[in-house]
């Protein structure tokens, strides 16, 4: 792996809560199982909170996601379930996932563009929130 993969890498906050379970029904969902529209607002109302601007969540058919721009990089949230169809409306907690990943285009990675410190800042504001609400994070950095 080179230097500059493991710079771009993934920061990863995993947890179980009930907090984020869906409230529309499992059929408005992006796929069976596939829950996070609520994670990712929550996220979004939490940077804005820490004084760091988003935008609201958009859709993906592994989840959802919020964007940060900063001066120096665009940065992607994502959100995702662990879970299987029917799981979110059992009222039991499910797995998360919280990732955040510099998005770099191919001329940046050439260059060895660094990653942001927005990402880890962003990282960190998100482990303090979830852990205010009484929710175990662990953390991870995933490389490319």
């Amino acid at each position: 792996m080179n230097a500059v993969a493991k710079e771009l890498g993934t920061l990863q906050l995993n947890f179980a809560s009930a907090k984020f379970l869906p409230f529309l029904p499992e059929e408005c969902q992006e796929n069976p199982g596939v829950y996070g529209f609520e994670l990712a607002l929550w996220v979004a109302q939490r940077l804005i909170e820490a004084g760091i601007a988003s935008g609201y969540p958009f859709g993906e058919d592994w989840g959802w996601f919020v964007e940060c721009i900063d001066d120096q990089a665009e940065i992607r949230i994502g959100c995702s379930s662990v879970s299987n169809e029917g799981d979110g409306y059992t009222g039991e907690a499910i797995t998360w996932r919280i990732f955040i990943k510099q998005l770099v285009s191919l001329m940046q990675r050439l260059k060895g563009t660094p990653t942001s410190p927005s990402v880890k800042t962003i990282a960190r504001t998100l482990q303090v929130a979830l852990e205010a609400e009484g929710i175990a994070v662990t953390f991870e950095e995933i490389e490319q």
